[in-house]
């Protein structure tokens, strides 16, 4: 094995040098395989900002964002295949930003039955329990981030807090049984980056330590029709404090669910998303549907959270409300190259207020637009 892979280095540097073509096959035999690729993509963005009372507001935005945007994506790919039916697997993706920014999508490493148990460990994401589809330009009024809680902006809750890509490692169990899915997985580590500016509630965190997240997820697959439920919290009590109306607050004591459907033909594909998480004073509530048909896709994203000011305080008392559409079109095969296509998408979002007047923060009803034009190429 060790030859085979000196001898694929080598021709990488000669398939690279002969040839650009979508996607490199290195090694591809009994025993396994090797293989180098990757993809392009850049944006060109505009988006409208409509914030009252701009001028009163910290940190505010202008009214307007024109940017471009980008990132080349490498992928290595390394499969073993033994005698006694055992597979093992690497796959490494470093991401090279049109910013400059050197950054990595997922490095991990697996081994386990061949179409059979498995045991992912690393940097890697897990199964997708909100999928929004054709997503080429999604943003929130609020939180603009899927998996960071902002003390001045409500969340959208999408069942990702546990899902990976964490700074400190992540292991993971899954295993098929004809149409039943089953998968374990769990992060580890220090959890208090998942809050903004080291704060929850407008409350600074005090104190933290590394956390165990456990993400349990089921699904089957029934010819066109597909579900799937999972849940994901921390096992490690006091993992993130706060200082509260009566002392400590472990803010790291929260449980999400979820729950996915799918239905998929030639076609259609369509996609319905709930997910509720249960925290310290809120709850977050979230709903998605979305829809692609021959290249458009059309989506929607409500989200609602309840806050309370009990164990901390100071904070909002009532409920904001998130709604978000979002709609995308893809021209395939452009100059009649199967890999390469350019995408148009847009998106509208705001933030509904329904707090008591009597809330400590405000909340500002920010309204967002913004229009994408996306090209991708893989190669």
């Amino acid at each position: 094995m060790k030859n085979t892979f000196k001898l694929s280095l080598a021709a990488v540097l000669v398939s690279s040098a002969m040839a650009a073509n979508a996607g490199i096959s290195i090694v591809d035999n009994e025993t396994g395989s090797f293989s180098i690729g990757g993809d392009v993509e850049f944006d060109f963005n505009y988006e409208n900002f409509d914030r009252p009372n701009q001028d009163q507001r910290p940190n505010a935005q202008d009214d307007y964002n024109f940017s471009q945007s980008g990132r080349i994506l490498l992928e290595f790919a390394g499969e073993r295949l033994t005698s006694t039916g055992h597979v093992f697997q690497v796959n490494v993706q470093p991401l090279m930003e049109s910013s400059g920014a050197v950054n990595l999508d997922d490095a991990w490493f697996a081994f386990g039955a061949q179409d059979g148990w498995n045991i992912r460990m690393g940097r890697f994401e897990a199964f997708d329990m909100f999928p929004v589809g054709q997503d080429t330009f999604l943003e929130y009024s609020g939180d603009t981030s899927n998996d960071l809680v902002s003390s001045d902006a409500p969340y959208v809750y999408q069942m990702k807090e546990g899902r990976g890509r964490g700074a400190d490692g992540q292991i993971m169990y899954s295993q098929n049984f004809d149409n039943l899915y089953l998968e374990l997985a769990t992060m580890i580590g220090d959890r208090s980056v998942l809050f903004a500016d080291n704060k929850y509630h407008d409350a600074a965190i005090t104190s933290s330590k590394d956390s165990l997240l456990v993400r349990p997820v089921i699904g089957y697959q029934a010819g066109n029709f597909g579900i799937a439920a999972s849940m994901e919290a921390n096992l490690i009590k006091d993992a993130v404090v706060v200082q509260g109306v009566d002392g400590d607050v472990d803010i790291s004591d929260r449980k999400g669910y979820g729950i996915t459907t799918n239905y998929t033909t030639a076609d259609w594909n369509l996609i319905a998303n709930f997910a509720y998480m249960d925290a310290v004073d809120e709850n977050n509530m979230s709903l998605g549907l979305n829809a692609l048909y021959k290249g458009f896709g059309l989506g929607y994203v409500w989200a609602e959270n309840e806050y309370e000011n009990k164990k901390i305080g100071g904070y909002l008392d009532g409920k904001v409300g998130v709604d978000t559409v979002y709609a995308s079109y893809e021209f395939a095969d452009v100059l009649q190259v199967e890999d390469f296509s350019i995408y148009v998408g847009a998106y509208y979002t705001k933030v509904n207020d329904k707090t008591s007047d009597q809330s400590a923060v405000d909340v500002y009803e920010d309204k967002d637009t913004g229009v994408r034009l996306r090209f991708k190429y893989f190669f």
